[in-house]
């Protein structure tokens, strides 16, 4: 009698004991976090406004080529209204729009290939300074895992998007 329930008690002090020091029991509760990339990056954009950036540094460009455009519909109206004039001047004004037309195309491509340029560098920039900024808060904050949006489903509370926007811009204004 006694030896059963001295193996019953055994039994349970075992149960007991694994319960209490399994390896959940030493896990430290892990801190994540989630970040919405796409979300942090449009926001930061319109926060650090790079289009009116960009626009200002390609402004003289633009008045240039608005400058050629109006000056080949200008010859354009010269050569419909030249009806009857000299053969030589009407060709001599057919070249020229050709010629103007050509620097226009030429001018045009190169200030937009330059213009995207330039924007995928401030946007490499820009997303440089987003992951130094979620690297810096997950230090801080003591985060052990952050994971990029993407993900099938992340609760609310662990979204940190909100919080290194926040740290984005303060560390600007500083």
């Amino acid at each position: 009698m006694f030896n059963h329930l001295f193996k019953k008690g055994a039994a349970v002090i075992l149960t007991a004991a694994l319960l209490v020091f399994t390896p959940s029991a030493f896990a430290k509760e892990l801190k994540i976090g989630v970040v919405d990339i796409n979300l942090l990056l449009e926001k930061y954009i319109e926060e650090k406004d790079i289009y009116s950036l960009l626009n200002e540094e390609f402004f003289a460009r633009d008045q240039y080529l608005l400058k050629k455009r109006d000056q080949i519909e200008s010859l354009r109206r010269e050569l419909m209204s030249s009806s009857g004039d000299e053969a030589a001047s009407i060709r001599e004004i057919e070249r020229n729009i050709v010629n103007l037309e050509r620097e226009f195309v030429r001018i045009s491509n190169d200030t937009r290939q330059e213009f995207n340029l330039r924007k995928n560098e401030e946007l490499y920039k820009l997303q440089r300074e987003i992951n130094t900024a979620i690297l810096q808060y997950a230090q801080d904050y003591d985060y052990d895992l952050i994971l990029e949006s993407g993900l099938l489903f992340a609760k609310e509370a662990l979204y940190l998007t909100d919080p290194i926007f926040q740290t984005l811009v303060q560390d600007n204004e500083e």
